[in-house]
């Protein structure tokens, strides 16, 4: 039986997945262009659609920490996931802003920038 704290969990998700189901041209999912996120695409070859697939593949078990105020002050709850890519642990922060518009903040591998 899952904990109320899984279930949250459970419902963000399918919000998160939701929007990045629906989005068309970065109305409803926005990937933050930081350092560290490119070099994280780049390392791996991956484009914008790759990651959304892997937000689109995280489960209850990949959460870390959330919901938390966004240390920036711009409104939305922060959600940090750590899931399996490739053989290696990711850092995947977050921002859901009214359930209507998603931000990636940072994709990269757990440990780097931390």
């Amino acid at each position: 039986m899952e904990t109320i704290k899984q279930q949250i969990v459970r419902q963000k998700l399918t919000i998160i997945k939701q929007l990045i189901s629906k989005d068309k041209n970065g109305d409803k999912f926005i990937l933050v262009n930081r350092i560290k996120n490119r070099n994280f695409m780049l390392e791996y070859g991956l484009l914008t659609n790759d990651i959304k697939n892997i937000i689109l593949n995280l489960e209850v078990n990949d959460y870390y920490a959330g919901p938390e105020e966004d240390d920036a002050g711009l409104e939305g709850e922060i959600w940090i996931f750590t899931p399996i890519f490739q053989n290696v642990k990711l850092y995947i922060k977050l921002r859901l802003a009214n359930n209507t518009l998603l931000v990636c903040i940072s994709i990269h591998e757990y440990g780097n920038y931390i």
